[in-house]
């Protein structure tokens, strides 16, 4: 999972990034380490209200005083990456347009190990 996002979680000011299922499920998630207590919260989130407002919008950048949520659709399920105010958005966009096609393929309870799995003829 790690490999993932290694791309996005590199880019100064991103401190984490979440894909959620159209229902609201937490299927993958990543923080840097001094954001790492954050991963444990998740699980706690009603994500679904949240879901529901997003359902109609492809993309989205949420600003608050000290930081950002950008939000992507990517098909059924949602990208957010959590930035700091001053992290270079179009980096991020960059990168969420080359990570999105593999995204497309995850469903609920899915492993990545089967995403990335090499086909030997």
């Amino acid at each position: 999972m790690k490999d993932i996002f290694k791309d996005i979680m590199n880019i100064e000011g991103v401190h984490g990034v979440i894909v959620l299922s159209g229902a609201g499920q937490v299927m993958l998630s990543q923080f840097s380490p001094p954001y790492a207590d954050e991963q444990s919260r998740l699980g706690s989130i009603d994500w679904t209200n949240f879901i529901g407002e997003l359902a109609d919008i492809e993309e989205a950048e949420f600003v608050f005083d000290r930081r950002r949520l950008y939000t992507r659709k990517t098909g059924t399920n949602f990208f957010l990456v959590a930035l700091d105010d001053l992290a270079p958005v179009s980096m991020v966009r960059l990168n969420c347009e080359i990570l999105l096609p593999s995204l497309d393929r995850l469903k609920p309870g899915r492993k990545l190990g089967k995403l990335f799995k090499k086909r030997i003829f």
